[in-house]
């Protein structure tokens, strides 16, 4: 059993998110998509692809618990199936699931009910697993770089993000060669040697000048201090061990809610690990359920479901193929890509805190790209 006082993390991100309602109650449902469990490098490749992102979400309420069977009577599924999955709403990519009949019922009953809200975790996996190459370098940098702020920050991972995406190939040879994220003191110098010289076809494009040619700039500064200390000492080759503190977030925050997850070996196994304490108070307010018996955690699996395939069309799209798509749509794919924007609007409108994301500005700025599409084809 892990002791873990959250007292001050909740503190400190009530303190950043000072829109979001963490104190109020609210039962909360979850499922989960891409949970690829480890991520790592092996010698010629990754274990899991990284297009998707890890989603972990599902609906919310707030108050007692609304009845959803009439919502499952309308999806009119087969009588054979004992639970209900995303995969019995819609198949395909996910373009080819918003021609979904079946996902119009679903998305638009959520939308009609006021008392049923969407939450989610989304993490986009490369993106978590290079973050910290900027994060290292800054920390051992000057204090005026460290005063840029976090805006300055996540441009230059955003930057390193996409130069990744381009050159894929080269940083897994470079993360397998040297065992990152486990570089050692003796090898910091070759890393960030290899590292830079990645940036040499893109440094001088107006693109990625200022971004890379920032990094390079501070990369020289940890390679004097051979050090960049969120990427050593950590376990070779393993750049995401779990996905546990994506499930003990929520659990933490909304301290005087309840979670309901499906009664899963592994995450049961995660969760109950860890004692959780605020200011001394033991925190015990999630539970496990058998998702036949439980239609809101059947529900999350759609809602998520639909996430995860968003998330693969985001990560593998440039904004011009997106434009390009939502041009030759049919009416029933935009009315369910409207019903789902809407649906986050709407949950988000209720709540800042039930929309959880670490993703690159890159992504970020293609999905708030699609409401900007659809108000120009009004």
């Amino acid at each position: 059993m892990v002791n873990f006082d959250i007292s001050n993390i909740r503190r400190m991100t009530k303190m950043f998110e000072r829109t979001a309602d963490f104190d109020s109650s609210f039962t909360f449902y979850y499922d989960e998509t891409n949970n690829i469990r480890k991520f790592y490098v092996r010698e010629l490749d990754f274990n899991a692809s990284f297009n998707s992102n890890f989603v972990l979400g599902g609906l919310v309420h707030e108050g007692s618990q609304p009845d959803i069977k009439p919502l499952f009577d309308r999806l009119n599924l087969q009588k054979n199936i004992k639970e209900a999955k995303f995969k019995h709403i819609a198949k395909g990519e996910f373009l080819d699931c918003l021609k979904s009949e079946k996902l119009n019922v679903f998305l638009k009953y959520l939308l009609s009910d006021n008392d049923l809200y969407i939450h989610y975790s989304s993490l986009n996996i490369l993106y978590w697993s290079i973050v910290d190459i900027v994060d290292s370098a800054i920390a051992v940098s000057s204090e005026v770089t460290k005063q840029f702020g976090l805006y300055f920050q996540n441009y230059l991972k955003n930057d390193l993000y996409k130069l990744a995406k381009l050159e894929i190939d080269s940083f897994q040879e470079l993360f397998y060669n040297l065992n990152y994220p486990n570089i050692k003191k003796e090898s910091v110098s070759e890393f960030i040697e290899e590292l830079i010289s990645i940036f040499d076809e893109y440094i001088d494009t107006q693109e990625f000048h200022f971004g890379l040619e920032s990094i390079r700039q501070i990369l020289k500064e940890a390679n004097k201090k051979d050090s960049l200390p969120f990427i050593m000492d950590e376990k070779d080759s393993y750049l995401i061990k779990d996905f546990l503190q994506f499930y003990l977030r929520p659990i933490y925050l909304f301290n005087n809610s309840n979670h309901i997850f499906d009664n899963e070996d592994t995450i049961s196994k995660i969760i109950t690990s860890y004692k959780i304490n605020d200011d001394g108070k033991e925190i015990k307010n999630y539970s496990f359920v058998n998702s036949q018996s439980n239609l809101f955690v059947q529900a999350s699996d759609v809602f998520v479901g639909l996430m995860g395939k968003f998330t693969n069309y985001i990560n593998t799209n440039s904004r011009d193929k997106i434009i390009s798509d939502f041009d030759s749509l049919s009416e029933k794919q935009l009315n369910n890509i409207d019903s789902f924007i809407n649906l986050i609007l709407k949950s988000n409108n209720k709540n800042t805190g039930f929309l959880h994301q670490i993703d690159a500005y890159e992504e970020q700025t293609k999905i708030h790209l699609i409401p900007e599409i659809r108000r120009n084809q009004a």
